[in-house]
């Protein structure tokens, strides 16, 4: 196997780099993110470092030109013309004929001195293969370092994404060096970190700079627990921060949702209209135009369904209602893609994570903000109302999704296990 290093600006121009020399059979072995040039750490550029190989069988390709550069030669005895009958005709050439393996032995001494010479060059080529062949045997990933295979593990258990994982440990690896791999409490610091940067800023609902919309809705799937997450909201608004709160709802789809709904304004203490149609609804803004804050409340619309997510934006059309995405920390991340991409339709980018108490492993959050370009406005952590309601700050939702993690790291070992 050829092996050869290549550092470009990104890893399309490596991949276009690695085909012009190897061709489209080449094998990438190794990558990571490098920063090449700058004066004392600052004004680096950002570039990728791969290694690649390709399969090459010299050694056969060399023994096919021996066959052909050295014609086998049989010499035929007059014993053996009786027994085939072949008469032997006597020539001045003859002599030459038989005396031509000895012009062909220079040739083959040759061969012979490069199969010697691509044996030694193979056998140096096989001990960078197996260096290489056990890093990747005892690492989940081959753009891992061995001494990162533990935190790749933890960070799994979490529910990060596959490309999330690979970025941050390639970062952890350029970054700590030497015996710097072995200090556990600081990577976790710089992994924790970095995940915290990518859930941005949390977006709750703005009532005091007068910038911020005063009608929401949340929507989202069946069973995500929209109707109890916008009663702790509206306990939120009403009982601690002593706002002006009325409840819509055009969930009439589950009569339970209703009088669920029912009882837990008449225990706030704030007024409720249950609408049917788009009549009803405008009546109900205009109802409650005089309150600080308007919330309502929407039934669960399969992902699947477009028809029915299409007849619930006939409602939340107007760009005057802020619309806000329930999602479940529980449901698997593909489900959660596919309900992200459904309901764009509705347009918004702000998102409420609920049930974060039930499951440890919330790392699908960090997707949804990072990959999908969300906002999170809020988080539930539990069935108490108006409790378990809490702004989606940055460090908080780190904190929900390490403290699983965090508790075990003290027994980690680092590098394989």
């Amino acid at each position: 196997m050829r092996i050869k290093k290549y550092e470009a600006n990104d890893i399309k121009e490596a991949i276009k780099m690695i085909k012009r020399d190897f061709g489209p059979d080449a094998i990438i072995l190794h990558s990571r993110t490098i920063n090449k040039g700058g004066i004392m750490g600052f004004f680096s550029k950002e570039m990728v470092e791969v290694m690649a190989g390709i399969d090459i069988n010299i050694v056969e390709a060399e023994e096919k030109k021996r066959d052909v550069l050295i014609p086998k030669i049989t010499q035929i005895k007059k014993s053996d013309t009786a027994r085939i009958n072949i008469p032997i005709v006597e020539t001045a050439y003859t002599p030459q004929i038989m005396e031509k393996k000895e012009d062909i032995s220079p040739v083959t001494s040759s061969l012979e001195r490069k199969v010697s010479f691509l044996s030694k060059e193979m056998e140096e080529i096989k001990d960078t293969l197996n260096i290489i062949v056990n890093k990747v045997a005892n690492s989940p990933h081959p753009m891992i370092s061995p001494k990162l295979i533990n935190y790749y593990k933890f960070m799994s258990q979490i529910g990060l994404a596959e490309d999330v994982m690979i970025n941050i440990l390639q970062e952890v690896e350029t970054n700590f060096k030497g015996q710097e791999l072995d200090n556990g409490d600081r990577i976790w610091a710089y992994i924790r970190q970095k995940i915290t940067s990518l859930l941005g800023e949390a977006a709750p609902i703005d009532l005091d700079s007068g910038k911020g919309k005063k009608i929401v809705a949340l929507v989202g799937p069946t069973g995500v627990g929209k109707t109890t997450t916008i009663a702790k909201m509206a306990a939120n608004f009403s009982l601690i921060q002593k706002k002006e709160v009325a409840l819509i709802t055009i969930d009439t789809f589950r009569i339970a949702a209703i009088e669920q709904l029912r009882d837990y304004a008449n225990i706030i203490g704030i007024p409720i209209e249950v609408v049917f149609n788009l009549d009803d609804f405008s009546a109900a803004l205009r109802k409650f135009k005089n309150a600080d804050l308007i919330l309502i409340d929407t039934a669960g619309r399969s992902p699947r369904n477009n028809e029915q997510i299409l007849d619930l934006k006939k409602f939340l059309k107007n760009s005057f209602i802020d619309t806000h995405l329930v999602l479940s920390a529980t449901a698997k991340a593909k489900d959660v893609y596919n309900t992200i991409k459904r309901y764009d339709v509705l347009g918004g980018n702000k998102v409420i994570f609920t049930k974060l108490d039930e499951t440890e492993s919330c790392g699908v959050i960090v997707d949804v903000v990072h990959k999908y370009n969300k906002s999170l406005t809020y988080f539930t952590n539990g069935q108490n109302v108006p409790d378990d309601f809490e702004v989606a700050h940055p460090s908080k939702v780190a904190n929900i999704i390490f403290s699983d993690v965090m508790s075990n790291v003290g027994s980690m070992s680092v590098g394989p296990s």
